[in-house]
């Protein structure tokens, strides 16, 4: 008799983290159920601290993020003598979590802090919220969906430089040499910058191309939605 395979439905995105790893700013996309480890070791999901020079008072596993009832909860490694993780929300306030314990902020956004020697790895967690809706004029017509992104002064003109290439014609954006050149920073501060708005564009669920450049994923959203001054 045969069998018919049933398939598991798609798990949610449920946040994306950025970090510094040794090429640079990476990111990795959390989706419900998820369990993610974070620190030094090969082991790690989410890795860093170990190139060039590896920083050994980073934990081979500092701790571990997961992905549950819509948030994400935070935990440190149970291993005597390890520093405590500091959770810091976007208000400002710092949140110690002890070796062992685990934390879950009510915040669309939180830094935290992994101590090294005589350093502060930081991974900033953005969590995806609910879809924003924009009531219309007409009374008797449903809300209208939006899409819309708040950005800094800084991380507009990340984005019009990365953009600018394409309304000149070109095929791709700007590389993040280019973006630094012109904006007269390090290229490593751009990088950082993008990824910070391509977190922003995932919070707020602006859908994006499926594609690991975050610089095409970004500026490709930002044209399709109407965000940038570009004429297709």
């Amino acid at each position: 008799m045969a069998t018919t395979d049933v398939k598991e439905p798609a798990r949610a995105e449920r946040a994306v983290v950025t970090y510094l790893a040794p090429h640079g700013t990476d990111a990795l996309t959390v989706c419900d159920g998820d369990l993610v480890l974070f620190g030094r070791g090969a082991e790690c999901h989410i890795r860093f601290a170990y190139a060039p020079v590896p920083d050994e008072g980073v934990p081979r596993v500092a701790g571990s993020l997961l992905a549950a009832n819509g948030r994400i909860f935070v935990e440190g490694a149970a291993q005597p003598g390890h520093r405590a993780l500091e959770l810091r929300t976007g208000s400002g306030t710092t949140v110690q979590i002890a070796v062992g314990e685990a934390l879950s902020p009510r915040e669309d956004q939180f830094d935290l802090f992994v101590h090294g020697t005589g350093a502060l790895w930081k991974l900033t967690v953005t969590v995806r919220t609910s879809p924003r809706l924009f009531v219309s004029e007409g009374r008797n017509d449903p809300p209208t969906r939006r899409h819309e992104l708040a950005l800094t002064e800084m991380q507009r003109a990340v984005l019009a430089a990365y953009s600018e290439p394409i309304t000149r014609g070109r095929a791709e954006p700007a590389t993040h040499k280019e973006v630094a050149a012109t904006l007269n920073y390090h290229p490593n501060t751009v990088r950082e910058v993008l990824y910070e708005i391509w977190a922003l564009m995932f919070a707020e669920q602006i859908p994006m191309p499926d594609v690991s450049d975050k610089r095409v994923a970004v500026v490709e959203a930002a044209r399709l939605h109407g965000m940038l001054h570009i004429e297709a």
